[in-house]
């Protein structure tokens, strides 16, 4: 073999061998940026998003790291705002919760199954049950301002993060797992609703009714509280009055305050709404900027909602700023 033919045959092998070594250098480049494209599951998104940390000190003082990394689940995960709009402005506000009342709260917002935002079986208020038990309302609007996805009133701000796990929704509000009636949620806050407990329970037929969970009749409740009761132009101001007034004075006044059937504050559009009142008397809702305001008809200006979307096991609450006149 000539001098120049072994030069050329040393060349090739040496070209082959740097082939094979850039295959197999590149085969492993490849594979580690597919180990580092893996998906996040939910717990990194909350660990990891700058709008979480409410959530993520909430996680962490619960120790709820681990029910966020089970497979197939649906999170809607209330952002940074959400919890303080909720009256938690801070971690140590967080922190000052008591463990299992946080437990509590997280689970309201985890589901198993993926609840995607374009699916078909959303309408208005789709019941679905979250991991803890209990109900939440899911409602999918198509058009107009409240148009998109929303639970219990909450507006799902970023839908559909697809994590390795299921996917995360961003809300604009803290969701509270419904643990008693609309009349228990009153009654447990006599600072401000002792008045309305006082009118309600002057009519027993209507106090079996906001007490009962499982007649399935479920109905929306404007409640003035206390402050909506002493104002002027309220035609009842103190519980010497409501003590004073007739049952059937009550029971039209209370009525007309009452809807049948759930309605959350983005779902209130302007026009009359029927109430329970026995004589069909309706009252007025108006929208601007996405906030409802109702107005009885002897109403001069129209009531503002105060607190809005308290849900119970037999309906929701909206807490307004006055006594709504028939």
């Amino acid at each position: 073999m000539t001098l120049l033919m072994r030069s050329i045959l040393h060349s090739l092998r040496a070209t082959l061998v740097a082939v094979v070594l850039t295959g197999l250098f590149v085969g492993c480049n490849k594979d580690t940026v597919e180990d580092n494209a893996t998906p996040k599951s939910a717990s990194d998104i909350i660990q990891e998003d700058a709008q979480f940390t409410l959530l993520r000190a909430a996680v962490l003082r619960a120790n709820f790291g681990d029910a966020l990394k089970g497979a197939n689940l649906t999170i809607f995960a209330p952002n940074d705002e959400a919890f303080r709009t909720a009256g938690y402005a801070d971690i140590a506000a967080v922190n000052a919760v008591p463990v299992a009342t946080l437990t509590n709260i997280l689970k309201y917002h985890v589901f198993n199954g993926l609840i995607k935002s374009d699916s078909p079986q959303l309408t208005t208020n789709t019941p679905v049950q979250p991991v803890g038990g209990g109900l939440a309302y899911i409602t999918k609007v198509g058009s107009g301002s409240a148009a998109g996805v929303s639970i219990n009133g909450a507006r799902v701000v970023k839908a559909d993060q697809e994590v390795s796990n299921g996917l995360v929704h961003t809300i604009d509000r803290l969701l509270s797992p419904p643990a008693t009636s609309i009349l228990g949620v009153l009654q447990a806050d006599p600072t401000n609703f002792s008045l309305v407990v006082a009118a309600i329970n002057r009519v027993p037929a209507l106090a079996l009714q906001l007490s009962t969970t499982a007649t399935g009749q479920a109905a929306t409740i404007f409640v003035p509280d206390n402050a909506a009761f002493a104002a002027a132009g309220s035609p009842l101001t103190s519980l010497a009055a409501i003590s004073g007034a007739t049952q059937a004075t009550l029971s039209a006044l209370l009525g007309y305050h009452a809807v049948q059937g759930l309605i959350f504050s983005n779902q209130l559009t302007a026009g009359q709404l029927a109430t329970l009142n026995p004589t069909g008397a309706k009252l007025t809702v108006a929208v601007a900027g996405g906030v409802p305001t109702i107005k009885g008809n002897q109403n001069t200006t129209a009531a503002t909602v105060k607190r809005a979307d308290i849900l119970t096991n037999n309906g929701v609450i909206h807490v307004v700023s006055q006594v709504l006149r028939p």
